[in-house]
């Protein structure tokens, strides 16, 4: 592993904005990390973004799961991956009549959309 090398780290990085964003910072030359739940989505998006001539890492966590931010923090660490800058963006939402939606589902969101957040910036400060 090359020490020098900084990375920016994208959760939800393999669809819509994140995946966006990964094209943008690898056109100006980051080396990423991409984050998402689905193994087979990373490796294509790795595929694609290596042809932009820069390093791109993938790792399968589901943020769904509270454990999960601790690990990914932990396996970078123990890795050694100098991150630079992080890219918050693992997010789903519900559609529906509130009083109608499933409200495991909904502590699910809050999980991935708030707790997982909070967790990854507090560490990767």
């Amino acid at each position: 592993m090359d020490t020098n090398k900084t990375y920016t780290l994208i959760t939800g990085g393999t669809s819509g904005i994140g995946y966006e964003l990964a094209k943008i910072f690898a056109n100006n030359g980051h080396n990423l990390i991409l984050v998402s739940r689905d193994e087979a989505d990373l490796t294509i998006t790795r595929n694609e973004l290596l042809e932009l001539g820069v390093d791109v890492l993938i790792i399968s966590k589901d943020l769904f799961d509270r454990q999960s931010s601790f690990d990914l923090y932990n396996e970078i660490c123990e890795k050694g991956y100098d991150i630079d800058i992080l890219v918050n963006n693992a997010g789903q939402g519900q559609y529906g009549e509130f009083s109608e939606t499933n409200i495991y589902r909904e502590l699910s969101i809050i999980q991935l959309n708030i707790s997982s957040l909070v967790v990854l910036t507090k560490l990767f400060l």
